[in-house]
């Protein structure tokens, strides 16, 4: 179990860069030129409870709202960050400083980091007992660290619950550009695989997404390190993530109470699977991961890169040294903020 914490630490809450991780920006010059320098504009990041139809229990989100929002009128794209296995709706912002990234790129647009539990971001196979959970965490993936009252849920609709509950409130509550135009998608690790498993699976409702070290190849068995044209696939959903690590069973053991023993749910959540259907010019796409990811999923992203290529899907792919922690990600969030930024609509109004 201890190890198994480790793994998930790396996933949501890990913030000391990698020993391969490029050195820090020179400071600044010093007289006239330092002065020349105006200081980033900064956003705010505010909080906000609402109650979920599709989870059947109140949710919080954090949003970022761009300098200049409380005096405008204008209308701002959404982009949504999801956070891993492990998380919560603070990781992007607290462990990640999504909000530093956002500010020092001027952003003109609106984040948004739900909580999205230990649920990968889909609408589960599996019942949950609710009582059950907040008496002793039944139904929860780590229940003696998990908080259950604010993890437990009476229905695990993680879908719906994004793409349904969340962005009809964030459209509600802010002055959003409330069409596909103006939502793009993002996460890390588990949050990879949601960002790009609802784009593609809700393209009318998403122009644009973004994985950093996600689980984007969901039926991917090997090769690892990725090579061309001798690829191999889980077959059955039984054997998903079977290992003798007894910690990392645990997580093929939760996954696959989440998708359950029918490969056709499995394909139709994996991104590697959706994206051969998608057709040029719907969805922009990036992707990355680190070399060094513990989980091997370098590999996945390799090989979802190379069936974008061959498809001629518009995308931007990044491999470089880095394990899966935020030491490799907030280093790449400017990019995905400026990729997603660009792959939107600007501020209307």
């Amino acid at each position: 179990m201890k190890r198994l914490l480790l793994l998930l630490a790396a996933c949501s809450s890990s913030t000391t860069p990698p020993a391969s991780t490029p050195p820090a920006t020179p400071a600044a010059p010093t007289g006239s030129a330092a002065a020349a320098a105006p200081a980033a504009k900064k956003g705010t990041v505010t909080e906000r409870t609402f109650h979920s139809a599709a989870l059947g229990v109140d949710k919080t989100y954090l949003v970022y709202l761009p300098e200049g929002y409380a005096t405008s009128q204008k209308r701002y794209p959404v982009l949504y960050y999801l956070h891993g296995l492990g998380g919560d709706e603070t990781a992007w912002f607290r462990k990640g400083h999504l909000d530093d990234a956002a500010d020092q790129l001027g952003l003109q647009a609106i984040i948004v980091t739900p909580d999205g539990d230990d649920g990968f971001y889909t609408d589960a196979v599996t019942p949950v007992d609710y009582d059950a959970c907040m008496k002793d965490g039944t139904g929860l993936f780590m229940p003696a660290f998990q908080r259950h009252d604010k993890t437990c849920v009476h229905q695990r609709n993680y879908e719906t619950y994004v793409t349904k509950d969340l962005v009809g409130d964030v459209d509600t509550q802010y002055r959003t550009v409330a069409t596909r135009e103006g939502r793009g998608l993002a996460g890390m690790s588990m949050g990879g695989l949601g960002a790009f498993e609802l784009a593609m699976r809700h393209p009318d409702e998403f122009s644009a997404a973004a994985s950093h070290s996600g689980v984007i190849a969901l039926l991917y068995a090997g090769p690892h390190p990725y090579g061309t044209g001798n690829v191999s696939f889980v077959t059955d959903p039984a054997n998903w993530a079977r290992s003798g690590d007894p910690q990392i069973n645990a997580i093929g053991v939760w996954v696959r109470g989440l998708f359950g023993p029918d490969i056709k749910n499995w394909k139709a959540h994996d991104p590697s699977v959706l994206l051969q259907s998608l057709p040029p010019g719907k969805l922009a796409l990036y992707l990355d991961c680190g070399t060094e990811d513990v989980f091997g999923l370098d590999a996945q992203a390799a090989y979802v890169d190379e069936l974008l290529t061959s498809k001629k899907l518009e995308h931007v792919y990044f491999s470089g040294p880095g394990g899966h922690d935020f030491g490799f990600w907030i280093p790449r969030e400017p990019k995905s903020l400026a990729f997603l930024r660009d792959h939107l609509s600007k501020p209307q109004g």
